[in-house]
């Protein structure tokens, strides 16, 4: 008999360590991919396109933040066009609107981003199929008690919410008062899960995979594809079972030294972008 699964059960969380192999299951689970922060780097997505496929996952759900920072806008809004769905994030907000709470770099790579989706050699076209995929993204997704955005519930595109703030019992009370059951998010580029008695569990903690348990709210940040921040080079994404309440973090190598030369090359993006690819921050 196929040992019982241990649940992400907060007064237990010694029992969070454990890798829950989901091979043990008699019945073929339904595997949504969640992938978050792309940044324009087609080599860390196209890296993880191949393990979505690999893990047998039915859909992709994108949860903002396609564009920015990287070298590839074009290449990731075609490829986002394919997918179930996809948010506006911080990123798309600047794009559409104002920059005006992004430091210089980003705001320069933000205009950047803007002339190459005005490309004049591009075809018309599809330069507005792009901007017009753009403006329509929705900053939620709800699926019953499930929520999908990309920053926090209290501002769906810009709020970061870290790992250090569940120091911060007043603003994480009214975070999770907004959650109904589960949110998963992105935005910060720092995966884990957050729980409402005001703890953070990195991947690392959870061997990478856990079940959700009943009757308790969840905070789910799902890391970033295309510039991880914690310290770890490697593209980060989330496969979610929702029937059986597993979110599983998968960790992705792919060549980001290609996705620094091509950064290098381009004079309109601050080298750093490039840099920070090289140490995960």
């Amino acid at each position: 008999m196929a040992a019982e699964r241990p649940q992400l059960d907060l007064e237990l969380p010694a029992r969070l360590a454990v890798h829950l192999d989901s091979s043990q299951d008699g019945d073929v689970a339904r595997k949504i991919a969640l992938i978050s922060d792309l940044h324009s780097n087609t080599e860390a997505l196209e890296a993880v396109l191949k393990d979505i496929h690999a893990q047998g996952a039915d859909e992709i759900y994108c949860l903002g933040d396609l564009i920015g920072y990287g070298p590839n806008p074009r290449e990731m809004i075609r490829q986002a066009l394919n997918w179930r769905w996809s948010l506006r994030g911080n990123h798309e907000d600047a794009l559409l609107f104002l920059a005006l709470d992004f430091n210089p770099d980003a705001a320069q790579a933000i205009e950047w981003t803007r002339s190459q989706l005005n490309d004049p050699q591009a075809q018309r076209d599809e330069n507005h199929r792009m901007w017009n995929f753009l403006g329509d993204l929705p900053d939620l997704r709800e699926d019953g008690e499930i929520m999908y955005l990309h920053a926090s519930p209290r501002n769906r595109t810009k709020e970061y919410v870290r790992p250090h703030e569940v120091q911060d019992r007043e603003k994480m009370e009214e975070v999770f008062s907004m959650i109904r059951r589960i949110c998963f998010c992105g935005h910060t580029h720092e995966p884990g899960v957050f729980t409402e008695d005001m703890k953070f569990y990195p991947p690392r903690a959870l061997a990478n995979k856990a079940k959700l348990a009943d009757g308790r709210k969840y905070y789910v940040n799902i890391g970033s594809v295309g510039q991880p921040r914690d310290r770890d080079t490697r593209a980060c994404y989330v496969i979610w079972d929702p029937e059986n309440m597993i979110v599983e973090f998968r960790r992705v190598e792919y060549e980001y030294r290609k996705t620094m030369e091509k950064i290098f090359a381009i004079k309109q993006i601050p080298r750093r972008f490039g840099e920070r690819l090289e140490v995960g921050r």
